[in-house]
């Protein structure tokens, strides 16, 4: 499924809820034909702008030898070098530094850009740039084993004072998990995470929620826990029965839909050479409705309905179906279309409009 890199640009901007600060950051995605060189655009433009303001900073422990005391003595280590003879001691004190786990990860990810092949000779210049720039950050390798990689990400907190880091870190981490080493020649080369379906497929599912939160006020807009309308046999562990739980449930005082979102390089399976929809999906979101309908806590889920969603760059689809009193609407949105006529269709297949034109009314 080829997907432009502009459309790539809204996936990932929606899909991490940070559209505002992509959009400020003024990129013409015009300029790039893949999407490495378009990561590693944000992530120059993101560092720069951390380098103007200043770069986080916290107190650290610290543990080396000091000429006197600072701290707290580590008496052993000093003993053994006889480093009190000396007026010195191994001390452990805090110093507010920026060698922090987060500008780590920064200059690791920018030192390990300048080797992707693929990174254009005038990007590569910026990076080199910003990494001539970063003040006193160590450089923290082995960095090719990506458990390790991930224990990093996973030691980084961000709070209020540090938030600008958490765009940048969620571009580090798409390089540092598709950049494969090519051993015998020190380099890199990007992978293209848009031909791996499972990461396409959250990908899908984040940006579907976040934008129908984003661009519409009709609904409101949650995943939902869905009990099985069921009784165990005296045998039966009702714990057994998988967890089901929607995509994306909108909300509103009178109507409810549920979406679930699907990704596949081919939305049909073939059966003696004719196309049929997937009957998994199609299962699995009519047990969702049909479990929902029989819960009377909420009057809603009696006439919910349900969407199957999926993307294409080919083929559009838009069926539904009526069983007992739910639609069952089987839909595609084109990835490969201009942005604003993937805005529309998303906005129409649930009826609403946007979130500009309920204010401009």
């Amino acid at each position: 499924m080829e997907i432009p890199i502009q459309n790539i640009y809204y996936l990932l901007s929606y899909a991490w809820n940070k559209l505002d600060e992509t959009e400020r950051m003024e990129i013409s995605t015009d300029d790039y034909k893949d999407s490495i060189n378009l990561l590693c655009r944000v992530l120059v433009a993101g560092v720069n702008h951390l380098l103007k303001k200043g770069v986080d900073k916290s107190y650290i422990a610290i543990t080396k030898e000091y000429p006197g005391i600072k701290g707290r003595i580590d008496f052993k280590p000093s003993l053994n070098k006889q480093l009190f003879r000396q007026g010195k001691a191994i001390c452990t004190y805090d110093e507010f530094s920026s060698n922090v786990v987060h500008n780590q990860i920064l200059v690791a990810t920018l030192r390990r850009s300048t080797r992707i092949t693929q990174l254009h000779p005038s990007l590569k210049k910026q990076v080199w740039e910003c990494l001539h720039r970063f003040p006193n950050v160590d450089e923290i390798d082995p960095i090719d084993d990506i458990n390790a990689e991930m224990h990093l990400f996973r030691q980084v907190r961000i709070h209020r004072n540090n938030y600008g880091y958490d765009l940048l870190l969620r571009v580090c981490r798409m390089i540092l998990e598709n950049a494969v080493l090519n051993e015998e020649e020190g380099t890199y080369t990007f992978r293209d995470f848009t031909r791996n379906e499972k990461a396409m497929a959250s990908l899908f599912e984040e940006f579907v929620r976040n934008f129908y939160t984003r661009e519409q006020q009709t609904f409101q807009v949650r995943r939902e826990d869905i009990q099985w309308q069921v009784e165990a046999g005296l045998d039966s562990e009702l714990s057994l029965l998988p967890k089901m739980q929607t995509d994306i449930t909108l909300e509103a005082e009178d109507q409810k839909i549920i979406i679930d979102t699907k990704y596949y390089r081919n939305m049909f399976s073939s059966n003696y050479e004719t196309e049929k929809f997937h009957s998994g999906n199609l299962y699995q979101i009519y047990s969702y409705i049909t479990n929902i309908a029989k819960d009377s806590r909420n009057p809603n889920n009696a006439s919910c309905d349900g969407i199957l969603l999926y993307p294409t760059t080919q083929k559009e689809i838009d069926a539904t179906y009526q069983i007992g009193s739910h639609k069952l609407r089987i839909a595609t949105v084109n990835l490969a279309e201009k942005w604003e006529r993937i805005h529309d269709r998303l906005l129409g297949l649930v009826g609403v409009s946007g979130v500009d034109e309920v204010i401009e009314g």
